[in-house]
């Protein structure tokens, strides 16, 4: 039982930081207004990923556009 519980609060200890952690930095997401379903985030990612994600927009929302009608952006949440 003793062993159960140093691995319980091994593993929560250890999980909780990267928790918070992740949704703390989750801050550039890449959002497209899709036709019949309305707002959908593609994805949510950390300030460091932002020119990435604003170089897939450039060429994948293009296409999104033109083959879906789909209109996607770059923001900051």
């Amino acid at each position: 039982m003793n062993r159960k519980v140093r691995v319980g609060i091994a593993t929560l200890a250890i999980s909780l930081p990267l928790a918070l952690s992740a949704q703390a930095s989750a801050r550039t997401l890449w959002v497209c207004d899709v036709p019949n379903e309305g707002t959908v985030t593609f994805v949510s990612a950390a300030d460091a990923a932002r020119h990435g994600i604003d170089r897939a927009n450039a060429t994948a929302g293009t296409v999104f556009h033109d083959q879906f009608g789909e209109t996607c952006r770059v923001e900051s949440g």
